[in-house]
């Protein structure tokens, strides 16, 4: 589970930043916008989200050294495909410096793991082929990032493009995970009549970089010390379809759903609060 003391600390930070809020008078033309008949949201806040998301991964190499007998036996290793399964809790601070310009950092923990096939060939042995094994390494860590939105509506309708980069710093093994996030979105807003709703559509970017390295005796308990790996990977899939909704309780409290359709699949929840 997601680490709850850091949690905790977040939420103290945030908090803290909340009561200072009324200092900010944003976003810059505000008043010029609001005279053409624009609608704006309050301009600073804050969220706590949580993200379950399963993805496909393809492996291009897995090295191990420390084994001798890799080497007595010429050991090749192919990687067949994959999956990787994370969820995610976020803390969220961002503000409006533009009518259509938002900015935005986030600080969060992960937890999950990511599992492939792996099949094994002794190239210095009799019997080459080798029954394939789980490869099976658990991902906990935490993240941090910035980003920002491009919005802009005609009357009821509404697009926004999000653009984020996030940076996964692992603690069981070793290794970072980089992110790079883009998600169009074009939606509905149906509060003008007398509903409380925004729906939207849209899809996800995501290009992500993965090098993971470790002690194989993480792995298998009866494996030496010595043993090392170090394994590259790639997402199989770096679009995927979403389908949205924000309901706004008050004019300071929102809540959002979202989820991911097709070969990525997730589910976002987040509750905003506005100032």
């Amino acid at each position: 589970m997601i680490k709850r003391t850091f949690f905790t600390t977040l939420v103290t930070s945030l908090f803290s930043f909340s009561a200072q809020a009324e200092s900010f008078s944003l976003p810059i033309w505000k008043d010029k916008a609001e005279a053409l008949g624009y609608e704006l949201p309050k301009a600073v806040g804050f969220s706590v989200s949580y993200m379950t998301l399963e993805q496909g991964i393809s492996v291009d190499s897995i090295e191990l050294t420390g084994m001798p007998i890799v080497d007595v036996f010429g050991l090749e290793l192919e990687a067949n495909g994959g999956t990787q399964k994370t969820e995610v809790m976020t803390l969220r601070a961002d503000v409006w410096l533009l009518p259509f310009l938002n900015v935005y950092g986030l600080l969060g923990a992960l937890d999950g793991y990511s599992q492939t096939e792996v099949s094994i060939t002794r190239k210095n042995a009799r019997s080459p082929k080798m029954a394939p094994i789980d490869f099976k390494l658990d991902l906990e860590g935490y993240t941090s990032g910035l980003g920002f939105v491009l919005a802009g509506g005609y009357k009821n309708v509404f697009g926004l493009v999000d653009v984020n980069y996030s940076k996964t710093k692992l603690s069981i093994i070793d290794g970072e995970i980089d992110a790079i996030v883009i998600s169009p979105r074009v939606g509905y807003d149906l509060t003008k009549h007398g509903v409380p709703l925004r729906v939207w559509a849209g899809a996800m970017y995501q290009d992500v970089e993965q090098t993971l390295s470790g002690s194989l005796k993480d792995i298998n308990a009866h494996l030496p010390e010595k043993a090392k790996f170090t394994v590259n990977q790639h997402l199989t899939t770096k679009w995927n379809p979403l389908l949205g909704l924000q309901y706004q309780v008050t004019d300071s409290w929102y809540l959002l759903g979202e989820v991911g359709l097709g070969d990525r699949k997730s589910a976002f929840v987040s509750i905003d609060h506005r100032f």
